[in-house]
Parts: structure tokens; sequence; C-alpha cells
């Protein structure tokens, strides 16, 4: 019996002296999936049932029911009901539902600031999103609009709102043409004067909004570690760590690793700038295996997962999402038309999972199944171009159309190659790199680029269906090049990782040319910045704030000391002093 009719019937209340007791304001099939759980323990919990379910569970103060409610709504919050759950978790006094909406709304403002639900917040609601400081917004413009926009829904019962409300734009954040235009636009009424003195007593330094902080970088998933722990004999996979670098900053930032010591993530940044994860694998506890000769190096044994995590950027923490159907390592994930797609995987069991194509609606936190990759590769490269999905490897290309649920063969490529990275820049795919391999076995072909690695690049047009061969990456001879291609402030960008005969890895970051059909140097990175990634790391490019980051001060690599004890050392071509701590 829950706590409130506990009290009903055994407290001396009226309601224990009556056969039949009515409850107000209770809709009977959700007061019917209580009761069956009281009995059987299956809460019978969905997207229909839940925000009933919490609130009748409330009036009842059943607390499991409130509990898994509570849950189920904040795995549940994106963008199109934040707003809502917002209300909700106010209305309930639930602390840990309302942060999470608080938080989405905040990430997501300039798109929930014009829905119905914004609109109609109550006033402590909307003053206490727009005076936070974790506001996504570049421009203050899309604050201020927010404000017009509530107070104009209802001005005659918002008018008493004007003075708390305004005061809560900055102001001095306000473009001059945008302050010169809003005050000229207001009748010489009272409201004028309000906002007039509102103006006058704004500080003259404001706080800058959270969005206005971000910078676009370069994410680097499983890049080797700065400092690769000591683990002995016993390996349990690279000592990878997961950083960020920002080229107009020149500096590196720590995120937080993914959880459970995942590794072999599908990654993928949508153009909302949400960063999610997916699959991958894990090192089974107490489950070492040798693989060498005797007193070699031993090795943990490693299970593929159906793990998907999407990054709370103002936490910096990976948030669990629903799993997808099928666990697979390094699957390719695209964002193409709302949905995001989690399309193949290497090295996973089976040829099924290999073909496997699932669809994640961000909206109902749910995966579907979609009509399979027409062959089980290895190696594929996928990019969204035009509303539909391009799957490349060898010398194939397919498309898949994703309001049809099929597949068609495209134009095929004038090289064979696997390994290799693509990005979509305008109506081009740019193929990048990788290497030349026997059809699906994975044995290097000789080639006559540079040391088995291939430096070719080819542009396939969308609208044409053609592919055509384009300049070569700009790497030295006999290096071995790592090239991931990525569309960086604006323009469609390598970042190449170089070694060359003995020296050490290099880095830079390449912008091609398109008229010109050449690749340029945009900006080397110093050793003092990044140190030595190896090459199982991979990229994306998002923006992300460096103040909600840890920042990854330089620090000497151990073979950049003197064996003599001397505290000098060459860097960058430049004699630099052992800094003293």
């Amino acid at each position: 019996m829950v706590r409130k009719e506990r009290a009903m019937f055994m407290s001396g209340l009226s309601e224990s002296k009556q056969t039949n007791v009515h409850l107000k304001n209770v809709d009977p099939a959700t007061l019917q999936i209580i009761i069956t759980y009281a009995y059987t323990g299956n809460l019978a919990i969905n997207d229909s049932t839940v925000e009933p379910l919490y609130e009748t569970a409330c009036f009842l103060q059943v607390e499991d029911v409130l509990l898994q409610c509570r849950d189920y709504l904040v795995k549940k919050i994106h963008a199109d009901n934040c707003v809502r759950m917002l209300s909700i978790g106010d209305l309930f006094s639930c602390v840990e539902l309302k942060q999470s909406a608080k938080r989405m709304v905040e990430h997501k403002f300039p798109v929930v600031y014009r829905q119905e639900a914004f609109l109609q917040l109550s006033h402590e609601l909307l003053v206490d999103v727009l005076c936070s400081d974790n506001l996504n917004v570049e421009k203050e413009e899309t604050v201020r609009e927010a404000a017009m926009l509530w107070l104009e829904y209802n001005m005659e019962a918002r008018s008493q709102y004007l003075s708390s409300v305004l005061s809560q734009i900055r102001i001095d954040a306000l473009s001059e043409v945008t302050q010169r235009a809003w005050f000229q636009g207001l009748p010489p009424n009272d409201k004028s004067v309000v906002v007039q003195g509102l103006y006058k007593s704004m500080p003259k330094f404001f706080k800058p909004r959270l969005g206005m902080t971000k910078e676009e970088m370069l994410i680097f998933m499983e890049a080797t570690s700065e400092w690769p722990s000591d683990m002995g004999q016993v390996m349990a996979g690279p000592n990878h760590t997961v950083v960020c670098y920002s080229p107009q900053a020149e500096k590196v930032y720590k995120l937080s690793n993914p959880p459970g010591d995942l590794q072999k993530v599908g990654t993928l940044v949508t153009p909302d700038n949400d960063v999610f994860i997916a699959g991958g694998q894990i090192p089974l506890k107490n489950s070492i295996a040798n693989h060498g000769k005797s007193g070699g190096k031993q090795q943990a044994v490693f299970r593929s997962v159906d793990s998907f995590f999407w990054f709370d950027a103002q936490q910096n923490a990976w948030v669990p999402k629903t799993p997808m159907l099928c666990a697979r390592i390094k699957p390719s994930l695209v964002y193409c038309e709302g949905y995001i797609y989690a399309i193949g995987g290497d090295n996973v069991g089976g040829e099924l999972n290999k073909r496997t194509v699932e669809r994640y609606d961000c909206e109902k936190d749910e995966w579907a199944m979609m009509s399979p990759l027409p062959c089980a590769w290895n190696w594929t490269t996928s990019v969204a171009a035009h509303d539909c999905i391009y799957v490349m490897t060898h010398d194939l290309m397919y498309c898949y159309f994703p309001r049809a649920d099929t597949w068609v063969e495209m134009a095929m490529r004038k090289t064979s190659r696997c390994f290799a990275s693509a990005a979509t820049f305008g109506d081009l795919i740019f193929y990048i790199g990788g290497l030349h391999v026997v059809s699906n076995s994975g044995v290097r072909m000789p080639t006559s680029t540079i040391d088995g690695s291939s430096v070719t690049v080819e542009i396939y047009d969308v609208g044409k269906n053609e592919w055509r061969l384009a300049a070569n990456i700009p790497a030295k001879r006999y290096s071995d090049p790592c090239v991931r291609a990525v569309v960086l402030l604006g323009a469609l960008c390598i970042f190449m990782r170089e070694t060359h005969m003995n020296e050490r890895a290099k880095y830079a970051i390449y912008q091609y040319d398109l008229e010109l059909d050449r690749w340029y140097l945009k900006q080397p990175v110093s050793e003092r910045v990044l140190w030595d990634l190896g090459k199982d790391f991979r990229c994306a490019v998002g923006k992300l704030y460096p103040s909600c980051l840890e920042e990854s001060p330089w620090k000497p690599p151990t073979y950049l000391f003197s064996p003599d004890g001397a505290e000098e050392f060459e860097v960058d071509g430049e004699m630099v002093s052992l800094p003293h701590i």
C-alpha cells in the first residue's frame, strides 16, 4: 500500500470507514498500471504512459514509480520536449528532471525559443533560463528576440514583467545597429522609459554567454595518451585518451574518456554540434590472454558492445542513450535527414553484422533496422550528401536513399583503397589517402607512391555521378602519412600525421584549393602543443566550450631529455629550456 492510501485507510480518516473511496483526478487506466505494478513488479512505462504515470505517482506518492518515471523522462529529453520537461520538473519539484531539462534548453536554445512550449513558460522559469550564463547562443540578439517573443505572446497580461524580463538581456553584448534600431522603434511611453533606464543601468562590461565562447576544434578519439601507463607484462590494450585541438588558440584540451575503457567506437558530430559515439569494445575483467611466446606481453580479451553515448559539452561527460540493436566495432556513423545511421563495422563476428544498418530517432531515443548493406565489407567509410548516404570501400560506392530505404550502386573510383578518410564539401565528396589492398583480405598491394601508403585524392561530383583524380596529399617521399579529412573553419582540410625516415611524428593541417587543385599548409602543429597521438586515432570537428574543458598543459616528452641531464633540448628547430615546476 502506498503512503497516501496507508494514511487514508489506517489513520482514522473518514475514508477508513467507507466501503468505496473515490479518487478524484486519477485516470483509471493509469491507476490500473500502478496496481498491476504493485502485484507483479512490471511497470508498463512508455512514451504515452510516462507523463500520466508520473502525475498520478506524485499524487499517490508511489516512490518506486516516481523514480522509474523520472529516470525514463530524463533519458528521453531532447530538443523537441525539453521545455515541456522543464515545466514538468518544476511543477512536481523534481530537481533531477528540472536540471537535465534546463541543460538541454540551454544547449538547444537557438531552436527551442520559438516553440509554443517556450512561449507558454511561466515568468519564473523564463527568467531562470534567460539569466543563465550557459545559453548556447553566439549572439545576444537571440536572447533579445526570445524575450520579446515571450512578452508579445500575451502583451496585455505580461506587460507587468517587462522590466524583469528585459533586464536579463546583456545589452552591451548587442551590436550597435541592434541597439539603435531597438530603441528608436520604441513608442514614447512608459515602456520606452523602462528600457532606456535598463540600458543606462547595465554594466559596461558583460559576461559572455557560453555559446559566445565556442571554438571549432579537432576532436581526436582514441589518441595515444600523453603519458602511457606502465602496465608491465599485462597490457589491456593501448592507453587511449580523448583530446581536442583548437587551431585558433593552438591549445589542447582533454575530454572525459568514454565509460568502461570503451575503445574502437564510431564517432559523429551532427550539424547541430552534438557529439555521439557508438559501438566499440571493452576489456573483460580478469580475462587476460597470452598471444606471444613465453615471456611476451599479454593482452586483455575484449567484448564487442552495442553502447551509444551523447556528449554533454557543459558537463564534459558522456550520457548513455538507448543502445544499438547489434554490437559492433567501429561502425560508420552518419547524420542524414534528422536521423543518425550506424552502418556496418570492422572486425565483427559474422557477415550479418558487417552489413547491418540501424537508424536512430533522436526524438524517440529508439533504434530501428534498415535495409542492410549490399555486401559484407570491411573498412567502409560513409558520408552524407544531398539527403543521401554514400558508403565507400575499395573502388566501390553505394548510395542509400533514406526515403525509399534502398541501396543503389554508383560510379566506381579509379583506384581501389581501404582505410581512407572521406568528407563532404558542398556538392563534392573527397576520398583521401588509405591503403591499396587485395580484395577484402586486408593484404597491402605494392604501390608506386610511398612506402605502401597511398597519397591519392579522388573527388566525386554528386550531381554528375563522376569521380576524378585530384592533387596528391603533400606528404614527403618514404613517409607513412596518417590522414584525416575534415571540414574546418569553412574549408576542406586534412589533418596529417607524418613520420619520415627516422624522424619523430609531425602534425600539420593542410587546406585544399579547389580552383587551383593544390594543397597548401594552413597550420603546422608544434610539438610544444600536441604529443604523438599514434596512428589509431579518429578525427572529427565540433564546436566546444574551452571553459568547460580541462586544458592540457604542454609537458616535454621523455625523448627530448638529454642523457647527460642538460636542461635544454631542441623542439621545432629551437633550443628550449626545461620548465621549472
